[in-house]
């Protein structure tokens, strides 16, 4: 006989392999049976992932751009010359930054990127590790005197050029229009027990979104897009005694560089880019993903984004209220731990959400806890994996590269 908290075990397994379970149809206990009958191949499968994460929506897209000394030469991303001998800031190779800047050198050839400090020819443009946050101070600190420039994230391209010092040279999305940045990441162990705060955590940052993106249509005078404003201002460039918070014409030209989203959308097909772009690169083997059940790239991340929850928010494209996804005033409130980057205001949706003013979260009945700052996404991965964080805002490729090695785990 199948004890109650097994079968409760065996419901959250259906739910989270996308199928639709219903206690009064028959099917789904024909599909436990069969579950129960099998060697335990994908029951030892979700074990070995439980310390591992799913994507569960999109924070944004774009919002990012390269900058250089204004001594250096024009540059543009589509003529090698003028970029030789360079060196580069990055977020580090797991960021999207990286994999674009990356990918902008060798798609002109005959250049090469190599990190700085390793053998390289004339043809190389090097690049090194600096969070966003600290590399205007450092390039034009006497340590930093051999860097050219960087890459960064919104809104420490906008704060470089604003600060006149520097030139932007492109925003990413001159290069790959649309692509994908941050997305919501979620700990294996902690979706599966906690789906329905899940859900609720999701609607109230599907509200922060779409509240985001109408606050961009007003008129600057409107009191929400002088909310918006500051609160950018704060997280972008938090107030220190020694130095100055950005203006908000640098934070409104920092917004307008970022797409704000929830959707998954083509998320799958974009992260597939990623992966395909890491098994060039050696970063990941080709028969990882074949070994681990994955024919292609799609196959694998199709299986790391979990569509099925944010989905579960919505009647057809009517965000549900919070008494429909099970939360009522005076109910018990669901804290969520949820790790974040440092001045990135790609995160924007999120600290809207915990603002008193708006409550958005509150409303569908979740306390949020935020967890950080963390100086890059490889920091946010180890919080969710470690379960310090139940869930993460973090670059996608962070997630890709750290799911694909614990499938070689």
């Amino acid at each position: 006989m199948i004890k109650f908290e097994t079968f409760i075990s065996i419901k959250n397994l259906v739910d989270f392999m996308g199928l639709n379970w219903n206690f009064k149809v028959w099917g789904a206990v024909a599909v436990v049976v069969l579950l129960l009958s099998m060697s335990g191949a994908y029951l030892s499968t979700i074990e070995q992932e439980n310390e591992s994460v799913s994507i569960l929506a999109r924070v944004n897209n774009d919002g990012s751009g390269i900058f250089v000394k204004n001594s250096v030469t024009e540059l543009t991303i589509t003529d090698p010359n003028g970029w030789r001998g360079l060196i580069f800031m990055t977020p580090g190779p797991s960021s999207i930054q990286h994999m674009i800047l990356s990918d902008i050198v060798k798609d002109m050839p005959p250049l090469k990127f190599a990190q700085w400090g390793t053998p390289g020819d004339s043809d190389t443009v090097f690049w090194t590790q600096m969070s966003p946050g600290n590399m205007l101070n450092y390039m034009f600190s006497t340590s930093g005197s051999d860097i050219d420039g960087g890459i960064a994230w919104e809104p420490h391209y906008a704060t470089a050029i604003a600060d006149g010092r520097c030139k932007g040279i492109a925003v990413t999305s001159e290069y790959w229009p649309g692509h994908p940045c941050c997305v919501v990441a979620a700990n294996n162990t902690f979706l599966l027990e906690n789906e329905q705060s899940v859900e609720r955590f999701l609607a109230g940052y599907s509200k922060s979104v779409d509240w985001i993106l109408a606050t961009l249509e007003r008129d600057s005078s409107h009191p929400d897009y002088q909310l918006l404003l500051e609160l950018t201002t704060d997280i972008g460039t938090p107030k220190t005694p020694s130095a100055a918070q950005m203006s908000q014409g640098t934070a409104i030209n920092a917004m307008k560089n970022i797409t704000y989203a929830y959707a998954i959308d083509d998320l799958a097909e974009q992260l597939a880019e990623v992966v395909a772009k890491y098994k060039s690169l050696g970063i990941v083997k080709e028969n990882t993903l074949t070994d681990a059940g994955f024919g292609t790239p799609l196959d694998f991340t199709q299986h790391l984004i979990k569509g099925q929850y944010l989905a579960g928010v919505f009647n057809e494209d009517v965000l549900k209220s919070p008494e429909e996804l099970g939360y009522n005033v005076g109910d018990h409130v669901a804290t969520i731990h949820v790790a974040y980057l440092a001045t990135d205001i790609h995160q924007m949706a999120l600290h809207v959400g915990i603002n008193d003013k708006l409550g958005f979260f509150s409303e569908y009945g979740v306390h949020v806890i935020l967890d950080g700052p963390f100086p890059a996404g490889g920091d946010v991965m180890n919080a969710l994996l470690s379960r310090h964080s139940d869930l993460g805002f973090v670059g996608s490729p962070p997630v890709v590269s750290s799911s694909v090695n614990a499938l070689r785990s």
